[in-house]
C-alpha cells in the first residue's frame, strides 16, 4: 500500500467479539491492536477521546506538526515525534493549520500493555525518533492484515508484527543502515567479524578506525550498550558456540581456532558470555 497516494484517512477498529477472542487466545492475549488509523496531511483532522479510551493510544507524527491536549496540559507535537497516552485519559489532538501533520495512531491492549507503555515512555512527553522507511512499511503491513481480521491467522500475524513495529520507537536500538556514528559502529563490527580467530585490542581497533580509544569506547556504549571489546568477545564466543555444536573439535582446539592462548582463558570468557562452561554447553546439545 502506498500511503502517499491515499486521499482519505484509513481506520480499522477491532469488533468486540474479536477482542474477546484475543483476550482468551494463548498467542494473542499478551498484546493486541484494538484500533489503527492513518491520516495524511491533506485530510488531517482533530482526533479525540472525550471520555478516555480503556486502552493505550500511540500517536506518531511522521511529518508536519500538531497539538495534543489532555485536561489542562497542552503539548506541541513535531515531525518524527511520538507519545503514548495512558488508558482512561481524555484527550484531543489536532494538526497545525500552517504545517498539518501526517499521523499514525494505534490503540492497544493485552496483558503486556502496561509493560509496553513503560517501555515506550510513560510521561506523555513527545519523544523524537529517527524516521525509518521500514516503520511505515510495517504499519502498512499490519493494516493490510487487519483488513482480513475475521481470519484468526491474519489477526495473529498483525499482532506479532506489532511487536516489531513498537520496537522501532526506542532510540537506543542500533540502526545499522544509518550513516554517521552508527555507520562507524557497523564498520567496527564488520572488522571484528573478520578477526574472530585472533585477539583484537581496543588500541588496535581504534587505530584501524582512525579514532581515539576513548571516543570509540564512548560511541559503542552509547549505541550498543557494550564496550568494543565486550562486543568482540561476544561475537567470538558465538562463533565458538557454533563450533561446539557443529564439529567434533576438542575445547582446546576450538580455543586455538578462536585465537585464545589456552583452554582455560577461553573457558573463562565462554562462561562470562554464555553463563556455562564450553563442556556443559556441548553436553546439553
Amino acid at each position: 500500500m502506498n500511503q502517499l497516494a491515499v486521499s482519505a484517512p484509513i481506520t480499522r477498529i477491532l469488533p468486540d467479539h474479536l477482542k474477546r477472542k484475543l483476550e482468551k487466545h494463548p498467542l494473542g492475549k499478551n498484546l493486541f491492536i484494538t484500533a489503527m488509523g492513518f491520516y495524511p496531511e491533506h485530510v488531517a483532522k482533530e482526533l479525540s477521546e472525550p471520555k478516555g479510551a480503556p486502552v493505550y493510544t500511540l500517536i506518531y507524527a511522521a511529518q508536519g506538526k500538531g497539538w495534543l491536549e489532555t485536561g489542562k496540559r497542552k503539548s506541541r507535537v513535531h515531525s518524527s515525534q511520538y507519545l503514548v497516552i495512558p488508558k482512561n485519559t481524555r484527550f484531543r489532538c489536532w494538526p497545525d493549520p500552517q504545517a498539518p501533520w501526517r499521523i499514525y495512531t494505534v490503540q492497544f491492549s493485552g496483558k503486556l500493555a502496561d509493560d509496553i507503555f513503560s517501555y515506550l515512555g510513560n510521561s506523555m512527553k513527545p519523544r523524537t525518533i529517527p524516521p525509518l522507511v521500514g516503520r511505515n512499511a510495517q504499519f502498512d503491513d499490519i493494516l493490510h492484515h487487519l483488513d482480513l481480521m475475521n481470519n484468526i491467522e491474519n489477526l495473529l500475524y498483525a499482532n506479532f508484527r506489532f511487536y516489531s513495529f513498537l520496537g522501532t520507537f526506542r532510540l537506543s536500538v542500533f540502526n545499522y543502515m544509518k550513516k554517521g556514528a552508527d555507520n562507524i559502529i557497523e564498520q567496527c563490527i564488520q572488522l571484528m567479524k573478520q578477526r574472530l580467530d585472533q585477539p583484537l585490542t581496543l588500541a588496535e581497533l581504534s587505530k584501524e578506525m582512525h579514532l581515539s580509544p576513548s571516543y570509540l569506547s564512548a560511541l559503542f556504549k552509547e549505541k550498543t550498550r557494550y564496550s568494543p571489546i565486550q562486543l568482540f568477545t561476544s561475537l567470538r564466543i558465538q562463533q565458538a558456540s557454533q563450533l561446539l555444536k557443529e564439529t567434533q573439535l576438542t575445547i582446546k582446539e576450538i580455543a586455538g581456532e578462536m585465537g585464545y592462548a589456552d583452554a582455560y582463558t577461553f573457558s573463562r570468557a565462554f562462561k562470562l558470555v554464555m553463563g556455562t562452561s564450553p563442556k556443559n554447553f556441548r553436553d546439553r546439545l
